[in-house]
């Protein structure tokens, strides 16, 4: 029996080891740094959770810069800076870039109430909307790169941290990660772990930049498109969404939006994507958003002059911030 004792014991130990070295190896590396605040996220090689990052800088940084301006929305707003909106709102004004990863109308939600109820000022708000991605979601989102952040979400902070160490156990990511300290550079069997891309964050306004893309386009734009021709697809016939996207729920959350945002007298702009796909927003998806946001309300979905250029684009998914200056121009005329 104690020789038993003594195997179980030491089978026990044997099994239990690699599983703290794994907790131990993730509290040491952060890889997706959610584990404690950070002065900066810039350059980031593991790909990072930008809802998170937007909510930890306003939380770390707002008593030092006071806040009250406020673009909320998906990575499509990396085409509206804040120093281009600077130039449209009162010199005591300060932006922030509030936005997230495949953002929907609930993390828009959701953050403007937070704000609401920790009573920050909320005197100026651009509220950037996608046809195919701001009404994907009516409650939080799924998975380590798009799960909210618990102080705007109000869910449980365990649930939240496990998400990552889940992601972090994944043996494709284990193997993109240490692959990638090892060798110190990126490779293409580490797609969708490491990020092969320059970025940074501005530590003051949040705003996020793509560093290598700007600079190609900025140099030799030709060659920049030529190298992706295979990207910018022919657009299809469909000029509108045949599809209603819109449901009741996520019309109470717009209707809070809009309350949120009178409550606090803002000066407020809906903005619809100029997306490179070309398509429309259903007409009744438009016909809600009317009723509710009236003049506040822009259109540049579908076909225009901004989507008929791909020049203004990265790539089919983002356009680029002079999109975002000529918009401003309109929009604050």
């Amino acid at each position: 029996m104690k020789k038993f004792i003594k195997r179980l014991a030491y089978f026990s130990l044997i099994g239990i080891i690699p599983i703290i070295a794994l907790f131990s190896s993730y509290l040491y590396f952060d890889p997706f740094k959610v584990l404690k605040p950070y002065d900066d996220y810039s350059y980031p090689y593991v790909i990072p959770n930008r809802d998170y990052i937007s909510t930890a800088m306003f939380i770390k940084n707002r008593e030092n810069y006071s806040y009250n301006s406020f673009i909320f929305g998906s990575s499509r707003t990396l085409g509206f800076r804040p120093n281009s909106w600077q130039k449209y709102l009162s010199k005591n004004d300060k932006p922030f870039m509030f936005d997230a990863s495949v953002e929907s109308i609930y993390g828009i939600y959701t953050k403007l109430k937070y704000l609401d109820s920790t009573n920050a000022k909320i005197n100026n708000a651009l509220i950037i909307l996608c046809r195919d991605a701001s009404f994907q979601n009516s409650e939080n989102h799924k998975g380590h790169l798009f799960i909210k952040h618990p102080s705007t979400s109000r869910e449980n902070n365990l649930t939240f941290q496990g998400e990552f160490f889940k992601a972090y156990l994944h043996p494709k990511f284990l193997f993109a990660f240490y692959s990638y300290k090892i060798l110190g550079a990126y490779k293409p069997f580490m797609s969708g772990y490491i990020e092969n891309r320059n970025i940074t964050y501005n530590t003051s306004s949040n705003e996020i930049k793509i560093i290598d893309q700007e600079t190609e386009i900025s140099q030799n734009p030709t060659e920049y498109y030529l190298k992706r021709k295979g990207i910018f697809y022919e657009r299809t016939s469909e000029k509108t969404d045949s599809i209603s996207r819109i449901n009741e729920k996520q019309q109470f959350m717009l209707k809070e939006v809009k309350r949120i945002l009178e409550k606090n007298h803002t000066n407020y702009k809906v903005i619809l994507s100029p997306l490179y796909e070309q398509i429309k927003f259903n007409p009744s998806d438009i016909a809600l958003l009317k009723k509710e946001f009236g003049n506040h309300l822009y259109d540049f979905s579908g076909k225009n002059s901004f989507t008929d250029d791909k020049n203004n684009y990265y790539e089919t998914s983002h356009f680029r911030p002079n999109v975002g200056d000529s918009i401003f121009k309109i929009i604050y005329k």
